[in-house]
């Protein structure tokens, strides 16, 4: 009930000169005034009219509806979308930062252990891209480079994964018991035909480079070598 309905039934209690004998009559009729008045009609039955329209009757009702709410009516819709499309939009982008971080983590180029030592230096010297493709590399750098070029330059700007290298155990063809293998003293750096099982001293599987470092390349054209690929 509102204010003037409440009114309106007390001008009909004096002119029908009836006394109001209760106070709870009189405390009920103020407590109704906070509640809501019942529509006189239902909301989908207004929006089923209206979608009933063709669309550009649909459109007039639509601002006309708008026009009679008043010009703050639409500026607070538009600044709640607004503010709405801003808090979309940011997260829309953070998941889009997200994908691109992830992407680029999945698709970073591997390799091997010798590039990304010397990728490493020449950063720590602060050559740039270009000019570390020149006398700089080692051979064995420049010819991985001269077939793997887009690799390297990936390699450079968007960081990389070291490939896991290959380890071997060398043995010594005809040789039995626990001298066959190669071996190498982890302290003293010294070389000498054992075991092969490793331990705390003897280290017994070796990447390519690290024999070739040590002056063994020549195991893996000798005839009287063994190379066993190990994990």
């Amino acid at each position: 009930m509102n204010i003037q309905g409440l009114i309106e039934r007390y001008e009909k209690f004096k002119a029908s000169k009836k006394k109001v004998t209760s106070v709870d009559l009189v405390l009920k009729d103020l407590r109704s005034l906070d509640e809501p008045e019942a529509l006189p009609f239902k909301l989908k039955d207004v929006v089923g009219r209206i979608r009933g329209f063709d669309p550009t009757t649909q459109a007039r009702w639509l601002n006309d509806i708008l026009k009679e709410l008043g010009s703050d009516y639409g500026s607070m819709k538009y600044r709640e979308g607004y503010e709405q499309g801003k808090l979309e939009g940011a997260w829309v982008g953070n998941q889009l930062k997200d994908a691109d971080k992830i992407r680029q983590e999945l698709n970073k180029p591997v390799i091997p252990q010798f590039v990304a030592e010397f990728i490493t230096e020449q950063k720590n010297l602060c050559y740039t891209l270009s000019e570390s493709i020149d006398g700089n590399m080692s051979d064995r750098v420049a010819e991985w480079y001269y077939d793997n070029s887009e690799l390297f330059a990936r390699a450079w700007l968007d960081g990389y994964e070291v490939e896991k290298e290959k380890r071997y155990l060398v043995k010594v063809k005809g040789i039995c018991g626990n001298h066959e293998t190669l071996n190498c003293e982890k302290h003293s750096n010294e070389w000498l035909f054992s075991s092969s099982e490793e331990n705390r001293t003897y280290k017994t599987k070796f990447t390519r480079k690290e024999l070739e470092d040590a002056g063994f390349g020549w195991v893996f054209d000798c005839e009287g070598i063994e190379i066993e690929e190990v994990e």
